[in-house]
């Protein structure tokens, strides 16, 4: 009697995790690789279009630029009189401060990608920072990663929605292709993910919740997770977000379609390794290095100069375009430039928009490659 009670117990048992098993998410989404999109011949038409996608899909602006109070809702708001009016607010002090018009704007913009804290909407900051410092990534930089073109195929969709004519360059067929999400139900399945990280790269977890360094909080931090929630709490809150809202924070911010997104295997992957993080952030190894730049391009590429300056094409214009600089300055006046840059502001350019502490980040002899690589660059 006792083992047809003990076979009966088992049964029930493996019947239980069967229905919560079939409880978890099993479709499978199109997750087909992205295609590769060639930029050359692209017309403005094209690039707009290209800039929606990216906007709506690689680049999550969406994520937040919705009608959830989370940032403006740019995809519906008057853009046309919006810009001019923050490029007159007297609270803004970036590069395009006291400007006017199409190209005005378009400075505007590229500057809220690469460096969102420069101006931050009016009850948009930070928690705690009085509108001083924004809760959103930068767009070049990981998790989001956007390239150049990216970034302006995006302003050039954003001037379209405000009804200006774009002001940004079209690629040239020199550029790399930019890589777009493909038509639904078309190509092979991606890669199964199989590791907690590569879950959280490929979601962009890390630019709503501090992971990695990453210091967001638009969601709560994940670290110590395993010790404030369950394995089923946590499995729950990724794919039924507004379940359980965590105190302090409002429903409807995260996602809702992670379930639909996630394959059965990769979510419970995922949840593993939530359920392992540590209470805090590792401390950074200060011990661990950089290895010093070798030759001009690594300086350049590592203190990241063509961000900023058109460099070699980069097209960026918060500074002053750099090819040709060895014609215009000595390379004492170069060096003086990296290392006090507001010594010596250049025309049509504001003052303290160039880090002040490179004297302190770079070693002289990175310092003397970059002035050394500036000097001899082509017009």
């Amino acid at each position: 009697m006792t083992f047809l009670r003990v076979i009966g117990f088992s049964v029930l048992l493996l019947l239980g995790y069967m229905g919560f098993a079939h409880m978890l998410p099993q479709v499978v989404p199109d997750t087909s690789e992205p295609v590769e999109v060639s930029t050359e011949g692209l017309d403005m038409d094209g690039f707009i279009a290209l800039g929606e996608s990216i906007f709506k899909g690689k680049g999550t602006c969406t994520l937040c630029h919705n009608g959830m109070g989370r940032a403006p809702d740019t995809l519906e708001m008057d853009m046309a009189a919006t810009y001019p009016a923050r490029l007159a607010d007297p609270r803004y002090k970036g590069v395009a401060a006291g400007k006017e018009g199409p190209k005005a704007i378009e400075e505007y913009i590229h500057e809220s990608m690469v460096a969102p804290s420069a101006y931050v909407v009016e009850g948009f900051g930070k928690k705690g920072t009085n509108d001083t410092e924004s809760p959103m990534p930068t767009v070049n930089m990981p998790p989001i990663e956007l390239n150049d073109v990216e970034m302006n195929a995006v302003t050039a969709f954003l001037q379209d929605l405000a009804g200006l004519e774009p002001t940004v360059p079209l690629p040239s067929a020199d550029d790399a292709p930019v890589a777009e999400e493909p038509a639904a139900g078309g190509g092979e399945p991606a890669p199964l993910l199989t590791s907690g990280e590569a879950i959280v790269d490929e979601y962009g977890c890390a630019s709503c919740h501090d992971l990695g360094g990453s210091g967001a909080d638009l969601g709560p931090s994940l670290y110590g997770i395993g010790k404030r929630m369950t394995r089923a709490e946590v499995i729950e809150s990724i794919i039924d977000p507004n379940a359980v809202i965590a105190e302090g924070y409002e429903a409807d911010f995260m996602p809702a379609d992670f379930g639909e997104s996630l394959r059965g295997s990769e979510l419970l992957v995922l949840t593993d390794y939530l359920m392992a993080l540590p209470d805090a952030a590792p401390a950074a190894d200060d011990s661990k290095e950089e290895p010093l730049a070798t030759t001009g391009l690594e300086a350049i590429d590592k203190f990241g100069c063509a961000g900023c300056h058109d460099l070699d094409g980069s097209e960026a214009d918060i500074g002053p375009k750099l090819n040709g600089i060895g014609k215009r300055m000595t390379a004492d006046e170069v060096k003086t430039a990296i290392i006090d840059p507001n010594a010596i502001i250049a025309d049509g350019f504001e003052a303290d928009m160039m880090p002040d502490d490179f004297a302190d980040q770079m070693d002289d002899s990175e310092l003397s490659l970059i002035v050394d690589y500036l000097m001899n660059l082509p017009e």
